[in-house]
């Protein structure tokens, strides 16, 4: 059997202090350990935070860029509707669309439009007119005073289609068609007759 070691009480003491030493140092490094892990979560849930109101706020951005963009397609929607309304307005009260200046096209569509006219009743329009005013809204026969793109006799006749009967091409197309259509059937009856006999 090995012998006992014996530790003297002076070497006890001594150790003691070691040992205190040693627990001391760990504790404080735990507790360094723990601050330090503590500035990191705190750090950390900062960053979170920071992100989160930053996400906040991209999204409330984004909403109101939506919000934005829905508004300015409702609004486009309705001025659409509200054009295609003025169009579908003007083409059965006129028989042309807004907008439309040029009086051959303004004939054309009013012939279909409002009379079903197809093409070739246009081309007769057109033969008549060409030989009329050339498509002058102000032409004025300087010998009987006819006037407008009908070549009216008087031209006041055509205030029966609009008190703009002197301006507006629209207006004496109409008064001209009508015209054509009660006295001979048809704007190609129109120039059937015209054709024979030079007047219409």
């Amino acid at each position: 059997m090995p012998a006992a070691v014996v530790i003297s009480a002076p070497e006890v003491a001594a150790a003691a202090p070691a040992a205190d030493r040693l627990a001391a140092e760990r504790a404080a490094a735990k507790a360094r350990a723990n601050r330090e892990a503590a500035r990191a979560k705190l750090a950390a849930e900062k960053q979170a935070a920071k992100r989160a109101k930053s996400l906040g706020e991209q999204t409330k951005a984004i909403a109101a860029q939506h919000a934005k963009i829905r508004a300015e397609l409702a609004a486009a929607a309705k001025k659409a509707a509200e054009e295609k309304a003025a169009r579908a307005r003007a083409l059965a009260n006129r028989g042309y669309e807004p907008g439309v200046t040029d009086p051959k096209e303004i004939a054309r569509q009013i012939l279909n439009n409002k009379f079903g006219y197809g093409s070739s009743q246009f081309d007769c329009f057109n033969n008549i007119i060409m030989r009329e005013s050339m498509w002058r809204v102000n032409a004025t026969n300087p010998s009987s005073g006819a006037y407008g793109i009908p070549q009216a006799l008087p031209g006041s006749k055509m205030a029966s289609e609009g008190s703009d009967w002197r301006t507006n091409p629209g207006t004496q197309i109409i008064w001209g068609i009508k015209y054509m259509k009660d006295r001979y059937g048809s704007p190609c009856a129109a120039w059937s007759f015209k054709s024979a006999n030079g007047w219409y």
